[in-house]
């Protein structure tokens, strides 16, 4: 299980394990599918305000990461 942390931008998730993006999309995050919002918005943006942004249950997104192999950090 690999451990991110809450204030990492999707850039820099995408960068370390390029295989979350599939979790991205899958939990509704799909704008990583755009190289131009990906390298602009996307080092910015973290999955925290990426899911409230579009509204997703932060509950849907630990389970969506959790099947994909990624945890959470606790703080």
């Amino acid at each position: 299980m690999n451990l991110i942390k809450y204030d990492q931008t999707v850039f820099e998730l995408i960068e370390k394990y390029p295989e979350i993006k599939e979790a991205l999309i899958e939990v509704g995050l799909d704008g990583v599918t755009n190289p131009l919002l990906l390298k602009t918005a996307g080092k910015k943006m973290t999955i925290v305000t990426g899911a409230k942004t579009k509204k997703i249950p932060w509950e849907k997104v630990v389970e969506v990461f959790n099947h994909h192999g990624f945890k959470f950090e606790e703080e």
